[in-house]
């Protein structure tokens, strides 16, 4: 019996381990934050080297950042943002990653000639979310930057009361709760 646990145990200290080549290296923005692994490819400088600076496809946003205002708990909200290639080559939206799962892009995935303009659409969908609400949609793009950012918000009700957190009661350690 023991030469079959020390086999199997064998087998799963095998199977558990992974070789230091199988992990991925993380690599962080300027901000701290892990840059998904399709983004790289777009910062490294062999990419860049294709066209020379002054000849990328520009984008740009008629606004970079949208309010959905006030909304209740459940609801689904729609925003289109526009935005039009000011570059000198075209333009390519290759992907479009939202900081959540709450939020489902859609995108124009055809190639945007120079001054011709193209969308981002989102649905954010707010269940299971209350109170204030800020989410960014990263997009990866051939621009000379290689990515851009937006930013949508949203105030979320539930049952069309405002969450405040800072009203809400807290429980210290001594086992009661006390207002602020």
């Amino acid at each position: 019996m023991k030469k079959y646990s020390l086999a199997f145990l064998a087998i799963l200290a095998m199977v558990a381990c992974k070789s230091k080549d199988e992990f991925e290296v993380q690599h962080l923005d300027n901000n701290n934050q892990v840059i998904p692994q399709g983004l790289l490819s777009m910062n490294e400088d062999k990419m860049k080297k294709k066209l020379k600076p002054g000849e990328y496809p520009k984008i740009e946003f008629d606004a970079s950042e949208h309010d959905f205002g006030t909304i209740n708990q459940g609801d689904k909200v729609e925003h289109v943002f526009k935005f039009t290639n000011t570059g000198k080559n075209d333009l390519y939206v290759m992907e479009v990653r939202p900081s959540c799962g709450c939020t489902a892009p859609e995108w124009t995935k055809t190639p945007v000639k120079k001054g011709q303009s193209g969308d981002i659409k989102i649905i954010f969908d707010s269940k299971g979310k209350s109170g204030p609400q800020t989410k960014t949609i990263t997009l990866l793009t051939n621009t000379e930057v290689g990515n851009e950012v937006l930013t949508f918000k949203a105030t979320i009700l539930v049952d069309g009361k405002a969450v405040n957190p800072e009203v809400s009661p807290e429980v210290h350690n001594d086992g009661h709760n006390h207002k602020h």
